[in-house]
């Protein structure tokens, strides 16, 4: 049976738009678990800040910086990527005082930069909401 170039190209289309479906989806799902993590080294800093346990504060600032200078928005190209990129950049400076502060045992310097830290996560995701609205 020949299988006509029209069918040949319908084919194709149904099967890449299912590997692409299933690639977003597993995108989102790598997303939703860094996120989580994220999530989890915050409550460690928060945590650290209420018993004033500077190593953890420390701990919890310098995980979230590791996963901040590895995550793959830094080589985006699309337009909204330079304004995520911003907010990265704060974040990461954001985390470098609380570092600093953890070091100089400053448990109002270091819960300042948390709080702070936590307005730039704030507004960057209030940001990706409306982009997605």
């Amino acid at each position: 049976m020949m299988v006509s170039s029209w069918s040949r190209l319908a084919l194709y289309a149904i099967v890449t738009a299912g590997i692409l479906a299933t690639a977003r989806g597993q995108d989102r799902h790598d997303r939703a678990e860094f996120m989580q993590e994220k999530l989890r080294h915050s409550k460690d800093i928060l945590e650290g800040l209420t018993r004033e346990d500077y190593s953890q504060i420390r701990k919890g600032a310098c995980a979230l910086k590791s996963m901040n200078e590895s995550h793959e928005w830094a080589g985006r190209s699309r337009p909204e990527a330079v304004r995520f990129r911003l907010y990265s950049l704060e974040f990461e400076e954001l985390l470098e005082q609380l570092i600093a502060k953890a070091d100089q045992k400053n448990i109002d310097g270091a819960t300042l930069a948390y709080l702070r830290l936590t307005m730039n996560c704030v507004n960057c995701h209030k940001e990706l909401r409306s982009r997605h609205r």
